[in-house]
């Protein structure tokens, strides 16, 4: 029979092997023959966090605690445990309770620093990853949270040196390469940018995120052809699975009468089919039948489109047809740059609404606001902006304000005294609903949302309040947009800044009132 020393040494054998079952069962072994010691306690959470059994884990991790009260490991490792269930608040404690018993700990310092800057604690977070530096100054993990604190900031110099010692000490990992693109891309340092992304991809080919970087960095620094080229290679085989079709793909020859499927592709947004079903005449220009598949709330608007034969929702059986493409495949197709976006507007056309939602107002000026879009897109934060931003400018003189917001947004509508807002949001089944309403209105107020793109199509006057990472659709620095000539541009001078933006637009919106009381 084998002592508990040997069985120890065995499992840590097993463990470090990576066979987390035999190493589990020896440590169970030697924990029966002497109880309640804190190493075994603590290896017993290790290994069942590693498989993936986190309630287990806990539960060993605060056993191991419970007989020894100042065990670093085990309070960081419940920590990062507690993180993984979304418990904030109770890993800050354990990190703590760790730099308590080891305050010259780099790790847990970092660790802390992640939860602090999640919390919105930017200077503790920022002070905690400089203490990890300095304690261990080969530590990448906190250089690169220092690099990703300081660009929440706006501090993209001090950023960008912070993110190239990280890849200098990881000079293999993609991840790092990619957080020194993005912040060169987001100072507008294309080439720079771009040779990060380049050198990075020649290690590892296929990784998904460093060539999105890239695509968004010919796109958004206005290399069309090329951004879109690798933008529609990417998009239907590396970053998603493309529709299975019997009929080809259509190449952008003469199609001679013959039937062409436009599809919006699973995944993609509202705006991205607004935005780019201005192609379909060119389509029928190029003799093309075409039907469109689309979302359900935007076939009637759709609809509306010269050329466009037939409009089928997502999931009903589609009609006959000899070649297909996905709408955000257009741009490629007809070799599209800068110069030569197609901006004929409006390219949509709006339905009479019937009643008219919009009522007989004293106010002579009526504005559309829309302030958050979907909550579920993983950049919400980024492309929303708070409803007590918008304030800023609710207040204005002679306006009567009607709010188009729907979704989990919504909810953040308020009213006092000196705002009065008309939530139309209820009448709006689908998008052409939206555009009914929008024909009513003399401008639109708006995040960057599927809103943005309908105002535009439709030629209204419309003001979209961008965040200071943009999408790749609205480029740099540009107050205007090629896509959308009736559109103006308000972009945040750095991250998070919206009641700057909001202050543009305050001032913007009273000189827009005043000359509008001239005309």
């Amino acid at each position: 029979m084998m002592s508990a020393t040997e069985l120890l040494n065995a499992a840590i054998q097993h463990h470090q092997a990576g066979q987390l079952l035999e190493a589990e069962r020896l440590y169970e072994e030697a924990l029966l023959q002497q109880p309640n010691q804190p190493q075994v306690l603590y290896l017993l959470g290790l290994v069942n966090h590693q498989r993936g059994d986190l309630d287990a884990a806990v539960q060993w991790y605060r056993s191991a605690i419970a007989f020894q009260p100042d065990y670093t490991d085990a309070h960081n490792n419940l920590g990062v445990l507690m993180v993984q269930q979304g418990n904030l608040q109770q890993a800050t404690v354990h990190y703590q309770a760790a730099l308590q018993t080891n305050p010259n700990n780099p790790r847990v310092h970092t660790n802390l620093g992640v939860i602090l800057q999640q919390l919105g604690q930017m200077d503790a977070a920022i002070a905690h990853y400089q203490t990890a530096i300095d304690l261990e100054p080969n530590l990448a993990a906190a250089h690169t949270n220092l690099g990703h604190a300081l660009k929440e900031l706006g501090q993209l110099d001090a950023a960008i040196t912070s993110y190239k010692i990280a890849q200098q000490l990881m000079p293999t990992n993609p991840e790092a390469y990619r957080d020194l693109g993005d912040a060169l891309q987001e100072q507008g340092r294309f080439e720079e940018a771009m040779e990060i992304y380049n050198r990075a991809i020649a290690l590892v080919p296929n990784h998904l995120e460093l060539q999105g970087s890239r695509i968004r960095a010919l796109l958004v620094s206005g290399n069309l052809q090329d951004g879109f080229r690798e933008y529609d290679h990417w998009r239907l085989t590396v970053a998603s699975r493309p529709r299975a079709f019997i009929q080809p793909v259509w190449d952008g020859s003469y199609l001679e009468g013959q039937a062409i499927l436009l599809y919006a592709e699973t995944g993609s947004g509202m705006g991205d089919g607004i935005q780019f079903i201005r192609y379909a005449p060119l389509v029928t220009q190029m003799g093309g039948r075409v039907i469109v598949e689309c979302d359900p709330s935007l076939v009637r608007l759709f609809q509306s489109v010269a050329g466009v034969e037939q409009v089928v929702p997502t999931g009903a059986p589609l009609p006959e047809f000899a070649v297909q493409a996905s709408l955000m495949s257009l741009p490629r197709i007809f070799g599209t740059t800068l110069p030569t976006i197609p901006a004929q507007i409006p390219y949509l056309q709006a339905p009479a609404p019937t009643p008219s939602p919009i009522p007989h107002t004293l106010f002579p000026f009526k504005v559309g606001i829309v302030w958050g879009g979907n909550a579920e897109h993983s950049h919400d934060r980024d492309r929303s902006c708070p409803f007590a931003g918008f304030m800023t400018f609710l207040k204005t003189p002679g306006v009567a304000f009607y709010s188009l917001q729907k979704g989990s947004h919504r909810a953040e509508l308020i009213t006092d005294g000196e705002v009065t807002i008309m939530d139309v949001s209820h009448q709006l089944n689908d998008f052409a609903d939206t555009a009914a309403v929008m024909t009513q209105l003399d401008l639109i107020i708006t995040v960057d949302t599927a809103i943005a793109h309908l105002a535009g199509a439709l030629g209204k006057p419309v003001w979209i309040l961008l965040s200071a990472t943009p999408d790749w659709r609205w480029l740099m620095e540009r107050l205007d947009s090629p896509w959308y000539p009736t559109a103006r541009l308000f972009r945040q001078s750095r991250r998070h800044d919206w009641r700057g933006v909001c202050q543009q637009v305050a001032a913007a919106l009273e000189a827009e009132v005043a000359g509008f009381r001239q005309e």
